[in-house]
């Protein structure tokens, strides 16, 4: 597990156009399927219903929309990103989230899960 230092770094590095956005990592074993189901928070699906409904062009704006600290709002898209749920593009220097997944399956028998993409408009 990497240290919020760590993280930091890579979010400014990511942030300055010095290093490119991680990919995303589907989720398909047990130990992630815990990871995802702790990433869903209230306050996570709200972004993702944010990110849905008034597509920000902006983490910033985002934050803004969300009535959260900016920094706050790049960990919870990091963690979301890391379990395929949205996707952070860069757009010239800013970075653009977008929804990816509009529901998980979950499979309790195999304690395996998949995201569930988001419908082509």
């Amino acid at each position: 597990m990497r240290s919020l230092h760590d993280l930091r770094d890579e979010m400014l590095a990511v942030a300055q156009g010095t290093r490119p956005v991680p990919p995303v990592q589907p989720v398909t074993d047990g130990e992630s399927v815990s990871g995802l189901l702790g990433v869903l928070t209230p306050a996570n699906r709200a972004l993702m219903h944010l990110i849905a409904t008034e597509r920000p062009e902006t983490v910033s704006r985002l934050a803004q929309l969300a009535n959260r600290a900016q920094p706050n709002v790049s960990r919870a898209l990091q963690d979301l990103a890391k379990h395929g749920l949205v996707r952070l593009v860069r757009d010239g220097i800013s970075i653009r989230p977008e929804l990816v997944a509009a529901g998980i399956d979950i499979d309790l028998v195999r304690g395996t899960c998949r995201a569930v993409a988001v419908a082509a408009e």
